[in-house]
């Protein structure tokens, strides 16, 4: 059974969504906490206020007390009596009594306010506040001790309860909740209109990025630049452009190799079509042969420039294929050499190292210059006559391949390093690739290709591959 990509098995939400899910739901969570603490600050507040003018009536309450005759006499103003008869939000219960609970005035079962529930004192050491039952509803009690004013000096301490029931408490307390609701559900609107607004504005450059990469062409990989690019982004776009630019390169490489090999491998593959067909038609048995000696030499030349094309088309992937080193010239120059005695010996030319230094180090990658040193040795041995006479040299970070051959003619010798271009006379077979493939490889070691010919006496040809010094290598 084969699995899915994660990526198929479930929606993954876009950036704008994780961006104002990471902005927005952090945000909400903080104006709740903002808007729960403002609203326990402002009933706070609002029962502060309550609490003192509760403490006002039993101050009230308190002033009307006189002591006479023994007695305690209570005489509410009128202005008193409006205040507890006719208050037109919460209702006032008062009691009057004496420290050991004994009833004086007031409401009689109006509670006391129990010494272990009251609060902490308020205004002064004699007050005291809490909150209770009164007729199966809650209330809030004041407790206030006071000393009853006589006419001989001072009299009793009594006891002044009021009780307070919640309704205006609560109904502040339901306004400020609902304004505190709607003052915080504004900002987080606002809040949330904004960081929208802000998010499409900061990822805009991204959807002229998608929009200018879906309006490409094929075969357009140039890079693009967005306008007002961030500066977090620009990594990221210069990444994508950094990969279109190889893809680019990728694509090209292989069509150039498409090109060259149905334009090249067109030609010997008819003629050995039809060198085939004739040694088959052919009765006579010297004629087949030689026929077919013609079609093997043909299937040969064929292999040769395929393989060149090959080795020409990893040369141009060695920037994504291979990792830079120091190489020693000499000891590859002896290893390539070695190599080519053999094909030197059965073609009759004397093939030779010599050297000027003990060793030769470069940077640069082992199996590209060998490829590039084995081109230049092929390519002499392949155009110089029996007995040509063949030296590879090495110096301080240089190699050169020098012959005694034909030369190359004054007019050949700019174009000797372009594809498929041969200087040679017509019958002499070659793909025109090989100085291509040793072309593309110096440039990639930033080292410096020359010709020159004639060398001495109106002949030869001198081929030299060096690195600058300092080397400044890259790939």
């Amino acid at each position: 059974m084969s699995r899915q990509p994660p990526s198929a098995s479930r929606p993954v939400a876009s950036l704008r969504t994780r961006l104002l899910g990471w902005i927005l739901v952090p945000l909400a969570v903080l104006i709740g906490i903002n808007a729960w603490l403002g609203y326990g600050r402002a009933v706070h507040a609002a029962n502060e206020a309550y609490d003192r003018a509760l403490y006002l009536a039993a101050r009230t309450v308190a002033e009307e007390l006189a002591w006479q005759d023994g007695k305690v006499q209570l005489e509410l103003m009128k202005a008193a009596g409006y205040l507890f008869e006719n208050n037109t939000g919460s209702r006032l219960f008062y009691k009057v009594s004496t420290l050991s609970g004994q009833w004086l005035a007031g409401v009689e079962d109006l509670p006391e306010l129990p010494e272990r529930s009251a609060a902490s004192v308020r205004f002064y050491a004699m007050v005291h506040f809490g909150d209770g039952q009164y007729q199966d509803q809650p209330v809030r009690l004041v407790q206030l001790t006071h000393v009853v004013d006589a006419s001989g000096g001072a009299g009793p301490l009594i006891r002044i309860t009021v009780a307070e029931t919640m309704e205006s408490r609560q109904q502040l307390t339901q306004r400020i909740f609902g304004d505190t609701t709607r003052s915080q559900g504004l900002l987080l609107l606002a809040a949330a209109l904004l960081v929208m607004a802000g998010v499409q504005r900061g990822i805009r450059p991204l959807e002229v990025f998608r929009e200018q990469l879906a309006r490409k062409v094929d075969d357009d990989f140039s890079p693009i630049h967005p306008p007002d690019l961030p500066r977090e982004l620009r990594p990221l776009i210069d990444t994508l452009n950094s990969y279109l630019d190889r893809l680019g390169r990728l694509i090209a490489i292989r069509k150039r190799f498409l090109d060259n090999a149905a334009h090249q491998l067109r030609t010997p593959l008819t003629v050995l079509k039809t060198q085939l067909t004739l040694a088959q038609r052919n009765a006579e048995p010297a004629q087949a042969a030689a026929l077919l000696q013609a079609a093997r030499q043909t299937t040969e030349g064929a292999v040769r420039l395929t393989e060149q094309m090959l080795a020409l088309t990893r040369v141009e992937h060695a920037r994504e294929m291979h990792t830079f080193g120091s190489v020693d010239l000499l000891g590859l120059a002896r290893q390539v050499t070695e190599s080519h005695l053999l094909r030197a010996h059965q073609l009759g030319h004397d093939l030779g190292l010599e050297a000027t230094v003990a060793s030769s180090p470069v940077s640069g990658v082992d199996v590209l210059l060998q490829e590039a040193l084995g081109n230049v040795i092929d390519n002499a041995l392949h155009h110089c006559p029996a007995g040509a006479r063949i030296t590879v040299r090495v110096g301080s970070a240089w190699v050169e391949v020098e012959d005694d051959g034909p030369g190359i003619a004054p007019v050949h010798q700019p174009h000797v390093w372009e594809r498929f271009y041969r200087a040679a006379p017509a019958g002499v077979p070659g793909s025109g690739l090989g100085l291509a493939i040793v072309k593309e490889i110096a440039q990639q070691h930033g080292a410096r290709l020359s010709v020159q010919s004639p060398v001495q006496a109106g002949r030869g040809t001198l081929i030299r591959l060096e690195w600058p010094s300092p080397q400044t290598v890259g790939i």
